[in-house]
């Protein structure tokens, strides 16, 4: 006996209904699941701007540290070998490496005023050693 388009029509519906309600039970908690995995992803990704947020702040702070650790240096031995009028060679190549990389940081021209007078300083011998007077080879 052959099927009438009615009858084939109410099984294609009742499989329909059968799908969508299976559906509609797996719906909610492959939401749940997906929601949840989400919202973990999330708030891993809003560690992870904190974290990196915070090394940024941290290397800035490096960043000045060293800057005003080499000013410092470039300030005190630019200001001794000028009070004193003369340097020594040695005082000369380390005033040398300290302004270069103080220049490269972005230091700034207060440091260079003094570095630049310095430079112009009479240059001592002192028997061959490259130290500073303040290690005891003061002529």
């Amino acid at each position: 006996m052959a099927q009438t388009w009615i009858e084939r029509a109410a099984a294609v519906l009742s499989a329909a209904v059968l799908v969508l309600t299976a559906l509609s039970l797996a719906v909610p908690p492959v939401r749940g699941f997906l929601l949840g995995r989400l919202k973990r992803r999330r708030k891993g990704e809003a560690r992870a701007e904190t974290t990196l947020s915070h090394i940024a702040e941290r290397l800035g702070l490096t960043e000045l540290a060293c800057v005003t650790l080499l000013h410092d240096r470039l300030f005190n031995a630019c200001t001794a070998a000028l009070a004193r009028g003369w340097t020594t060679t040695g005082e000369i190549t380390n005033l040398h490496h300290l302004f270069d990389v103080y220049h490269k940081m972005g230091g700034n021209s207060a440091a260079a005023a003094l570095y630049r007078r310095a430079l112009t300083l009479p240059v001592r011998d002192l028997g061959g050693e490259e130290g500073g007077p303040d290690e005891g080879n003061q002529p």
